[in-house]
């Protein structure tokens, strides 16, 4: 089943409307490619399950890293009305416009390493694929709490019970 279909019919909110028994924890990957590709956001309910929002931001590696860097990232994703067959947002990374998001399907190198990282339920880490033109990726992964602010919106606060990470992520995803 395509769990990506419901965010374009629903157009509410990510899990709540479309999946009405979503977990309140769901897990989270951020793939890093080295280079200058594009920072990847997957969540899911759970690690068992396909990927349920697949969302290529318009951060680098580097942008990405740098801004996370100082201890408090916030990602807010902003729908574009009638943006055509892809859902697009608006990004913004800690209160600046970084450009457009849009979702995606999963592809080849992506695929790859999440199902590398099936037995990983938190950390942050490198991946060297061998022999493959997808290369390496840095990777930040752990559990997300679903925060439902109200019929519009929608927030992914990583959680870190230990404090290993250091960091304080969220991203918030917006209604039409």
């Amino acid at each position: 089943m395509d769990l990506l279909a419901p965010l374009r019919a629903c157009k509410k909110l990510i899990f709540y409307q479309c999946l009405p028994h979503a977990a309140t924890l769901v897990t989270g990957t951020i793939i890093c490619p080295i280079g200058d590709k594009k920072v990847k956001l997957c969540l899911k309910e759970n690690n068992k399950t396909e990927s349920s929002v697949f969302v290529e931001l318009p951060l680098s590696t580097s942008e990405f890293t740098s801004s996370i860097d100082s201890s408090v990232l916030r990602i807010v994703l902003d729908p574009v009305p009638d943006s055509g067959i892809t859902q697009r947002w608006q990004t913004y990374c800690n209160g600046q416009k970084v450009g457009f998001a849009r979702r995606l399907v999963v592809g080849k190198e992506e695929k790859w390493v999440l199902e590398t990282m099936q037995m990983v339920s938190s950390g942050a880490g490198f991946l060297l694929q061998k022999g493959s033109d997808a290369g390496s990726f840095k990777y930040l992964r752990g559990q997300f709490e679903r925060i439902v602010g109200s019929d519009d919106s929608e927030a992914y606060h990583l959680v870190d019970p230990s404090y290993w990470f250091g960091q304080d992520l969220s991203v918030f995803f917006l209604s039409q």
